[in-house]
């Protein structure tokens, strides 16, 4: 299936989730809300938004750093911003196009910076969790359990991919041909886990994503819901896990569907439950998709290829190959 094709099947999905929600506060209602809805709170979430991504961009930034990985710092934000563009794609692994933009244009090799996604992925969901845990005391014994568990297989799976016992399933015969590439990874994997780099990102990270549960707050005062601060952010935490649950792209129907069940037990009224969260995923979800897709084009269009510009430094010797060569000619 074309990239095109894809793109629309998303669009579509989205447009749906967008029709039930409206239909769900009832229409009449839905759009009475988002005409009234105070313009100074979508750009403070907006705002928020912005910090979100600021403060993964410091991280991204420090485990570059942590790794040894020499990035321009400018072509590194821009990098960084492209993969917003991919948060469409299930569990976001499209992120990974960073991945691949480092090794055209800067020349790393894909191994040595594939943990630095991997453990963005792995710290972005140990933050969302820790951020639901804030008020936890607040939310259905269902979803404070469902936290719980998550946490604890976020951990189990974080020692499954940096303990060296797990060699021995680098010689099974499927992944045998790329060994040397999985223990490059894998030793990148372990020097992000450290307590000192893991205490960096996890603290950012969670930081990032309050500001976006913060958000949901202020979205919810702009509609005059008497939703507390501490509560919002569980719900918007339990919300985003559930729709990572689903693997669907970007987590559609599952974080819409949560979000809005989580704000009804609170005390929303369906119209601005469903209201509420139609606003917050556009100030979250598409204004990220919105911000990448610009830098994906910047990128492209002004940053030339590396690969299509390498210098020869003046002091280097000829391989030997043609060394030999040119003393046959000589002779």
């Amino acid at each position: 299936m074309g990239v095109g094709r894809k793109l629309f099947l998303v669009g579509l999905l989205a447009c749906l989730v967008f029709a039930a929600l409206a239909g769900y506060g009832d229409f009449r209602e839905v759009g009475t809300l988002l005409v009234q809805f105070p313009v100074t709170y979508l750009l403070a979430a907006l705002g928020l938004a912005l910090v979100n991504y600021f403060l993964r961009f410091l991280r991204w930034a420090f485990y570059l750093k942590t790794l040894d990985i020499d990035v321009p710092i400018a072509v590194s934000f821009l990098i960084f911003l492209s993969g917003l563009a991919m948060t469409i794609t299930p569990g976001k692994v499209g992120e990974l196009v960073k991945c691949y933009l480092l090794r055209d244009r800067i020349g790393v090799p894909v191994t040595r910076s594939v943990p630095v996604v991997l453990m963005e992925r792995l710290t972005d969901l140990l933050s969302i969790v820790l951020m639901g845990l804030i008020g936890v005391a607040l939310l259905p014994p269902l979803v404070s359990v469902s936290l719980g568990v998550t946490l604890a297989v976020l951990a189990g799976g974080l020692y499954f991919l940096t303990n060296r016992h797990t060699d021995r399933l680098i010689h099974l015969p499927i992944i045998r041909r790329w060994a040397d590439q999985v223990r490059e990874a894998r030793e990148g994997m372990r020097v992000l886990s450290r307590p000192g780099p893991m205490t960096v990102a996890v603290t950012l990270g969670l930081v990032s994503w309050i500001s976006e549960g913060v958000a949901l707050w202020v979205v919810l005062k702009g509609l005059g819901a008497d939703i507390g601060i501490v509560l919002s952010m569980p719900i918007y935490g339990g919300s985003v896990l559930a729709g990572a649950a689903t693997t669907l792209p970007g987590g559609l129907v599952g974080t819409e569907g949560a979000m809005v069940a989580l704000l009804q037990q609170s005390g929303s009224s369906r119209d601005v439950a469903a209201t509420g969260t139609l606003l917050v995923r556009v100030a979250t979800l598409w204004f990220a998709v919105a911000v990448g897709l610009a830098a994906l084009a910047w990128f492209h269009w002004f940053l030339p290829n590396s690969r299509a510009t390498v210098v020869k430094p003046e002091n280097a010797e000829p391989p030997a190959e043609c060394t030999a060569e040119k003393g046959r000619a000589d002779g």
